[in-house]
């Protein structure tokens, strides 16, 4: 007995350390654990408010155009077949800023600008958007992030209705001009198309190319 007991108290200060020194790295591993867990949960916050401040960015259109923006009705008092004649880049840059051109905008940290193709009776013009400014220019691009064709006399008809905007959506539901959009959904939604489609037709729009207006 005297034998087995003396045995018992060599051996249970090794036992005891081995003891010690499993649970101290049971803890470790814990540790480690648990920073793994908040360094995720890190991550994951920091990508959650990335996004929003990106959604933010995207979606909230501002309420009216900056100052010095505005387009000047181009047409005046001249008849419709004497606007039609005199048909220019203003008449495209006066249209493309009532149906809300002014509210689009580069992706946030990009300088790729919104430039919408608008084909008037086979006729080429391009509208950069710029910090709320409309610039037309008469030329082809390949970067077009969508394209717009219509006549010149629905063009100007539109200028010299009372509301721009609504003869548009009545030229939609007439069938008198199309769109087809060329950027990715992406590119769209972070340049602020999602709101001018809705606009304009009162849908969203998915795929890569899609009909906002009848074809014609």
């Amino acid at each position: 007995m005297t034998i087995a007991k003396e045995k018992t108290k060599t051996e249970n200060p090794a036992r005891v350390k081995i003891e010690e020194k499993v649970r101290t790295e049971e803890k470790k591993v814990e540790r480690k654990k648990k920073k793994r867990v908040w360094f995720l949960l890190a991550i994951i916050l920091l990508i959650l408010l990335v996004f929003l401040m990106f959604f933010y960015f995207v979606m909230a259109s501002p309420s009216k155009p900056r100052s010095g923006t505005e387009i000047e009705n181009p047409i005046g008092d001249m008849n419709l077949e004497y606007a039609i004649s005199q048909f220019n880049e203003s008449y495209i840059s006066h249209v493309v800023f009532a149906i809300g051109g002014w509210k689009l905008h580069a992706p946030p940290l990009s300088e790729d600008t919104p430039k919408v193709k608008v084909i008037v009776d086979g006729e080429i013009y391009i509208s950069e958007i710029i910090d709320m400014e409309i610039k037309t220019e008469k030329k082809e691009t390949e970067n077009e992030d969508i394209v717009i064709k219509t006549t010149k006399r629905e063009i100007v008809l539109a200028i010299l209705s009372p509301d721009v905007k609504n003869y548009i959506k009545q030229s939609v539901s007439e069938g008198k001009t199309t769109l087809e959009l060329k950027a990715s959904y992406t590119k769209l939604f972070s340049k602020g198309y999602l709101s001018l489609y809705k606009d304009i037709t009162g849908k969203s729009f998915t795929g890569s190319v899609v009909r906002i207006f009848a074809q014609g």
